[in-house]
């Protein structure tokens, strides 16, 4: 185990985290002109989970370390494009 398979593995996490959570974005903005929504959200879920949890278990390679690693990047890039797509803050000059 050394550090660049960490850092190595937290950036793969984050790709895959980023091409996860962009799925789901996709999706949901397609729901509401779907013919079958829930066919549509079912199998969008399938297919992401499916994708992201052969990717992990590809990254950690028998390591908790490099499991870790790779979580902490999903969970980094999930906090990033909920920052991005996320609602925007307005400013209330309310009294």
């Amino acid at each position: 185990m050394n550090s660049t398979s960490l850092l190595l593995s937290f950036l793969a996490g984050i790709l895959i985290g980023g091409l996860y959570f962009s799925g789901l974005w996709i999706t949901v903005r397609q729901l509401p002109t779907a013919r079958h929504p829930a066919l549509l959200l079912l199998g969008s879920f399938a297919l992401r989970l499916g994708l992201l949890l052969a990717a992990i278990y590809l990254l950690a390679n028998a390591h908790w370390s490099y499991l870790l690693s790779a979580i902490a990047g999903v969970i980094l890039a999930r906090v990033l494009l909920i920052r991005r797509w996320g609602p925007k803050e307005t400013m209330n000059n309310e009294s």
